[in-house]
């Protein structure tokens, strides 16, 4: 009877699938395997000068984001959107491929201004690869 018991849970029990690599996942897969983020970073950005800050996403990835300057109006650009003069922005951002994308400052006046840039959403901050490393499969900048 015991062996019977046995032979029966060895008979039910079957083996767990192996987990797929990320990289074989469709890019909407991808997505819900990025964790979500909510940074916030202080920008210095230097009298008559630029700053840029980039950011890794997939395709299909949101981000909603929001800066503002310390003082004075700056130019901005992010990824393939139109530049603007401005104090402070904010929106939301759907990636359309997998790949770097970057903001822009510069700073017309002779004083150094901070910018304060708030993200959340599904995305690497430029710290996280190492070395200028893009992460895998992320080559394209905007």
């Amino acid at each position: 009877m015991i062996a019977a018991a046995i032979a029966g849970v060895r008979f039910w029990r079957t083996p767990r699938p192996p987990t797929p690599s990320a990289a074989r996942l469709p890019a909407d897969v991808r997505i819900l395997l990025q964790p979500f983020r909510k940074d916030t970073f202080a920008l210095p950005l230097a009298a008559n000068g630029e700053t840029q800050y980039r950011i890794a996403m997939q395709a299909g990835a949101t981000l909603v984001y929001s800066w503002t300057a310390s003082q004075g109006m700056v130019s901005c650009r992010f990824a393939d959107q139109r530049p603007a003069k401005a104090s402070e922005a904010h929106g939301a951002f759907v990636a359309q491929s997998s790949g770097w994308y970057r903001w822009r400052w510069n700073n017309p006046t002779g004083d150094s201004i901070t910018i304060r840039l708030k993200l959340s959403g599904y995305y690497e901050p430029q710290a996280a690869p190492p070395a200028g490393m893009p992460p895998a499969g992320m080559t394209y900048d905007r």
